[in-house]
């Protein structure tokens, strides 16, 4: 064997010998590959999870707030319809007089009336 066999014999081996170890080093290296990647998938979920959980808080009481405007709508139109009812029945009644309604229309808080009286 000649000295260029000889020499691309062990060129050829070195070769194959540092990629087989590279090769090893991926195989190994897998776990810690796939740890660092599935921190940076937490981290970028994390990241991208806040702004979310702030926008729900601010929704959140958005809704609050809509919902007790919304009880103080509906008991504000059950005072009215009570006073319509109210006003309606004077002026139906058989007895009424036009200056005894307009009194009653002018002197009554309008909207006085509630669910809680009965209408």
């Amino acid at each position: 064997m000649s000295w260029v066999e000889t020499a691309t014999t062990v060129v050829g081996a070195l070769g194959g010998a540092v990629g087989a170890a590279g090769g090893l080093a991926v195989i190994a290296s897998r776990k810690k590959i796939r740890a660092e990647a599935a921190d940076v998938l937490t981290d970028t979920a994390l990241t991208l999870l806040e702004p979310l959980k702030v926008r729900v808080h601010e929704l959140e009481a958005e809704v609050k707030t809509t919902r007790d405007n919304m009880v103080e709508l509906s008991d504000s139109v059950s005072g009215l319809t009570a006073t319509l009812r109210r006003w309606r029945a004077a002026i139906l009644h058989p007895d009424a007089k036009v200056e005894a309604l307009r009194r009653m229309v002018t002197t009554e808080p309008v909207g006085a009336g509630s669910r809680d009286q009965g209408q």
